[in-house]
């Protein structure tokens, strides 16, 4: 469990989750993206399966642009999502 938890953590961290979302003026997002959309991307992007409780949002995401979420991975390990937030 935990090497599997390294592994999920080194792999992430050469991934660029990119999501895509509807907004309006400013580069505001209709609405926000939520952890869910991203454990979406995730695994449908790099086959990375990770439960959207264990991706950590700690403010709603209401705008275009990169982010970096932080998510628990198991056995104390922790890793970081790198976010691309695009129109779409």
């Amino acid at each position: 469990q935990n090497a599997q938890a390294q592994e999920h953590a080194k792999q992430l961290e050469s991934c660029v989750v990119k999501v895509k979302a509807r907004g309006g003026e400013n580069g505001k997002l209709f609405g926000s993206v939520t952890n869910k959309e991203v454990a979406d991307a995730l695994k449908e992007q790099y086959g990375i399966e990770l439960e959207k409780n264990r991706i950590l949002l700690e403010e709603n995401i209401k705008s275009f642009g990169s982010y970096e979420l932080r998510c628990k991975l198991g056995c104390e390990v922790s890793g970081t999502i790198h976010l691309l937030v695009v129109e779409g």
